[in-house]
């Protein structure tokens, strides 16, 4: 299995010297009680297995699969069991009475795994998988159980949905991590969402089948979602055909089931009539099938924020009380604390199910979020009826946070974020350790955005240094690690797929941040030959970093320009450059020309008209539409939709501006187009000239595309002879 090897790559590089304790300490997510001992046998080690018949089957073939298993008479017996079998009859008086719980005891003649339940079984297999994983295999006893009896991931982002094989890995990493619940709610799966009301044709339908068989195997609660509030009729005909919809789920093989009306509005919003159609289909549905689980929730009104002065309420007192309410926190984007359950808590009458809209970035793609994962309460277990994190659309590197999910969610007192993030990172990148760590403690902030949750400690190393040759070395080294992981071989190839085109703009990145280092030695030394062409050079770079697309593809739902170490090492890059040459303007007459005036920095903003947000306007299907408009209020779902990025084109001096949303370029008519073979990006054709005026800038057409003005007008952009708005540029950073 991939995950035993990366572990058996991991504890391979720890040094000779290591303690057996130290070894054991790698295990995640960390066991509750734990006794070690000195080593109990090597991992070459094989077993004898006795219970095997009556003990879970998923954890005796995850044995069989970890090639664990003999039939040699001499070697040692491995018992296994659920409380109650004979197996393990002897100790039942050490199984944790809590759900999922298990006991583990590895002596040289002996391992037991016992758990309290099929689960509980499995999950004392895995941590004894990853004890194997050791050079050296302790001797211990371990009794172990959760803190949240669900735990899990939600894949609701917007965006580029996970693939098929995304997600069959991701099953069995949540397997390994013992995490339990997965929610299936892409937003661009047509099925769940625009055209719910159809079955899935025959080849979905069978894919869909075989991530519910991988779920299980990995003790998985599949939970397929339904959202039909963007649309739904209140009648006993789109009642039925819910019904219906879940019908066909439920013979594909699965058991848990959802219903969304998240970022609706209208009819489709009101408490009274979700809270009536989740009784209906309770009714109607769940109660009359064996097995299948309480349905989940996701209000409309899923945030404090967002609450008004009914609805909640209203769920709370007429939602059958099996039904799970899901809840983001005091805001969309937010970590949990205590006293935000206790104050949603009474008020729908349940405990709150949380979504957790972390290390999701569909409203900040340009960043990959790589650092820590803290910020959550480690005391608000007793308040949860689950915990679910919302990933990345990058599936792989979304595994360094959800890792640390696990971790945080087992066993939640005993929670170190810090250390955590170092285990995530060691353990999915074994043979690439520090790159890998090098690269994530640069990819750490969201940046600025409409949610404003901000995360510390990005390019620390960095922000310590004080002198041009401390930060020499510090680019030598972003530029090794660079080189490093896009030579790699070793590791996950589909976790190096996703983070190469931020792992090459960083080397341009470091590139650049050396040729800044240079200039300033040029200054110093008068060199105006050598800072001339430092400065060609760091053009070039800037260049081809901005050329880097993630997500390029035909169909991609969004394409994504990276950005590295946004709010530390790319503004100090950008901003001494500018510092730099403001100077050499002052001391110097040569190469003046190589120099543009620039009107506005490059970089993202966000632009109004006369308090109006310019916004990338989508149909009623989600669909992106040609023209822009003007929305009065800030989009809280998905900021990115009114970030603009604007950049200098080097051919003509002026302004190419694109949207953050899907890379589309601001035409002459104030539409946005997609570059294609037919109609490619026409810098002669599709720049502007940005004028400022006391701190507004006017946007004019130029070169082929005429000199008229774009103005603001009946909520979307047009054309006029002349100005006649001022837009306001507000960067984000």
């Amino acid at each position: 299995m991939d995950f035993l090897r990366r572990r058996f790559c991991l504890l391979l590089t720890l040094s000779a010297c290591a303690t057996i304790v130290g070894v054991a300490q790698t295990l995640s997510p960390l066991p509750r009680q734990v006794t070690y001992g000195e080593e109990a046998f090597p991992n070459s080690a094989r077993f004898r297995l006795t219970g095997a018949a009556e003990a879970d089957s998923d954890a005796v073939n995850a044995l069989v699969a970890a090639s664990l298993v003999t039939d040699a008479p001499a070697a040692p017996r491995l018992t296994i069991g659920e409380a109650g079998d004979k197996a393990v009859k002897r100790y039942k008086g050490l199984i944790p009475q809590q759900e999922q719980g298990y006991y583990l005891k590895i002596t040289p003649e002996e391992v037991v795994i016992a758990g309290r339940d099929e689960e509980g079984t499995f999950y004392g297999v895995q941590t004894f998988l990853g004890l194997m994983a050791a050079p050296r295999v302790p001797q211990c006893e371990i009794s172990d159980w959760p803190s949240v009896n669900c735990r899990g991931v939600i894949e609701g982002f917007y965006g580029n949905p996970w693939s098929h094989e995304d997600r069959l890995r991701q099953m069995d990493f949540y397997g390994s991590q013992k995490m339990n619940i997965y929610v299936y709610g892409p937003k661009d799966d047509p099925y769940h969402r625009a055209r719910w009301r159809e079955p899935y044709p025959p080849e979905e339908a069978r894919r869909l089948s075989e991530l519910v068989e991988a779920a299980h195997r990995n003790k998985v609660q599949f939970v397929w979602a339904i959202h039909p509030g963007g649309d739904i009729r209140w009648n006993r005909e789109d009642s039925v055909a819910i019904v219906e919809k879940l019908e066909q789920i439920y013979q594909l093989g699965v058991r848990s089931f959802a219903v969304f009306f998240d970022d609706i509005g209208g009819e489709g919003a009101r408490a009274e009539k979700q809270a009536a159609l989740l009784n209906y289909v309770t009714d109607a549905f769940v109660r009359r099938h064996e097995g299948v689980q309480p349905l989940l929730l996701c209000p409309t009104e899923y945030n404090k924020s967002w609450a008004g002065a009914d609805y909640l309420p209203t769920l709370g007192k007429q939602l059958y009380p099996e039904v799970r309410i899901m809840w983001t926190g005091s805001s969309v984007v937010d970590m949990i604390e205590r006293d935000d359950l206790e104050w949603v808590n009474p008020l729908i009458r349940r405990k709150a199910f949380i979504w957790l809209n972390y290390p999701v970035n569909d409203y900040c793609q340009s960043r990959l979020l790589m650092g820590k994962t803290y910020g959550n309460g480690l005391d608000i277990s007793d308040l949860v009826s689950g915990f679910c994190s919302n990933p990345m659309e990058y599936a792989e590197a979304s595994k360094v946070s959800l890792f640390s999910i696990a971790d945080y969610t087992w066993n939640m007192a005993a929670y170190d974020a810090e250390a955590s993030w170092q285990r995530a990172m060691d353990w999915l990148m074994p043979t690439a350790r520090e790159a890998f760590n090098f690269f994530c403690g640069n990819n750490v902030d969201l940046g600025r955005t409409g949610h404003g949750l901000r995360r510390e400690g990005e390019s620390r190393e960095f922000a310590s240094l004080t002198s041009n040759e401390e930060r020499r070395q510090f680019f030598r080294k972003m530029l090794a690690s660079s080189a490093e992981l896009l030579a790699d071989s070793v590791n996950h190839p589909q976790m190096l797929e996703e983070l190469a085109p931020w792992v090459r703009s960083m080397a341009l990145l470091a590139q650049r941040g050396l040729l800044v280092c240079q200039m300033e030695g040029d200054l110093a030394t008068a060199d105006t030959l050598a800072f001339t062409g430092h400065y060609r050079a760091l053009q070039a770079a800037w260049r081809k970093q901005q050329a880097i697309v993630s997500r390029d593809f035909e169909g991609s739902v969004v394409r994504a320009r990276p950005v590295v170490s946004g709010d530390v090492v790319t503004p100090w890059v950008s901003e001494t450059a500018d510092t730099l040459v403001a100077e050499y303007r002052r001391r110097h007459t040569y190469g003046l020309e190589l120099f543009p005036v620039r009107s506005i920095e490059e970089g993202e903003y966000l632009i109004t008209a006369r308090g109006s947000y310019l916004t990338n306007s989508l149909d009623s299907l989600g669909k992106p539409m040609a023209a822009p408009v003007f929305l009065a209020e800030r989009d809280v779902v998905n900021p990115q939709r009114q970030q603009w990025l604007v950049e200098a084109d080097p051919t003509t001096g002026r302004y190419k501006i694109s949207s953050k949303q899907d890379g589309r370029w601001l035409d002459e008519r104030g539409n946005l187009r997609a570059a294609n073979a037919d109609k490619p990006f026409d810098p002669t054709r599709h720049t502007f000239t940005l004028t400022r005026r006391e701190g507004s800038y006017s946007i004019q057409c130029a070169g082929r595309g005429g000199e008229a003005y774009l103005i603001a007008e009946d909520g979307s952009l047009r054309q006029a002879p002349v100005e006649q708005t001022i837009f306001v540029l507000e960067p984000l950073r």
